[in-house]
């Protein structure tokens, strides 16, 4: 999405085996991939309000359901449509603050295998720790009125909506810093799979709103 040491970061990712193609031949690289983008049409539903969630403590422990839903905003553990709109927000809102604490529990709990969006994500905030850096900004507003979802099959879910996206940089230790990413607004596509008893982020595509 914002943060990349190498500058913009790659902006496709697959779905994981078992769910429906998000993209065709897609194979993770940053060079991106002529094909057609996916249409989430479909229902559109009024989206639970978001709630503030408690601040995640620091541990190396992966979070549990129980654990992960006392985070979340209430509905996230429904298997229904609400659930996976509820969870499809709160991944992308829990982007920059992933970045911002180098805390990735909450990440990694909702990135489903084979995610190569989700795993990119995680590899930058590695390398940005690893240099000393600090992340800041990034940040990613829903526009509430955007969001379109529907179930594509029982186990399976799309969710669709604009955001205004903040400016991210990165800054050293002396102060220094440099721009990674310039504000902006961007569609964000996702892929839902219900599995072990919660949605988590099967596939994702993201387009930069000119």
């Amino acid at each position: 999405m914002r943060f990349g040491l190498e500058g913009r970061v790659a902006r496709v990712a697959c779905v994981g085996a078992g769910a429906a193609v998000l993209l065709a031949g897609c194979t993770g690289e940053v060079t991106p991939i002529v094909t057609e983008s996916p249409t989430v049409a479909g229902t559109v539903v009024a989206e639970p309000s978001p709630t503030p969630s408690p601040s995640v403590s620091p541990s190396d422990a992966p979070l549990t359901n129980e654990e992960l839903w006392e985070l979340m905003p209430d509905g996230a553990d429904r298997p229904d449509l609400v659930g996976a709109m509820v969870t499809a927000r709160f991944f992308l809102e829990q982007y920059a603050p992933m970045f911002h604490t180098g805390d990735t529990r909450v990440w990694e709990a909702l990135s489903g295998e084979g995610c190569q969006y989700c795993a990119g994500a995680l590899t930058n905030v590695s390398a940005i720790a690893d240099q000393g850096l600090e992340a800041v900004g990034g940040e990613v507003d829903v526009d509430s009125a955007s969001v379109r979802a529907e179930m594509l099959e029982d186990t399976l879910a799309a969710y669709s909506a604009s955001a205004k996206v903040a400016e991210a940089r990165l800054r050293d230790g002396e102060g220094g810093g440099r721009t990674v990413e310039e504000s902006g607004a961007a569609t964000f596509e996702l892929r839902l799979a219900f599995i072990a008893e919660r949605w988590v982020i099967a596939g994702v595509r993201v387009e930069d709103v000119q």
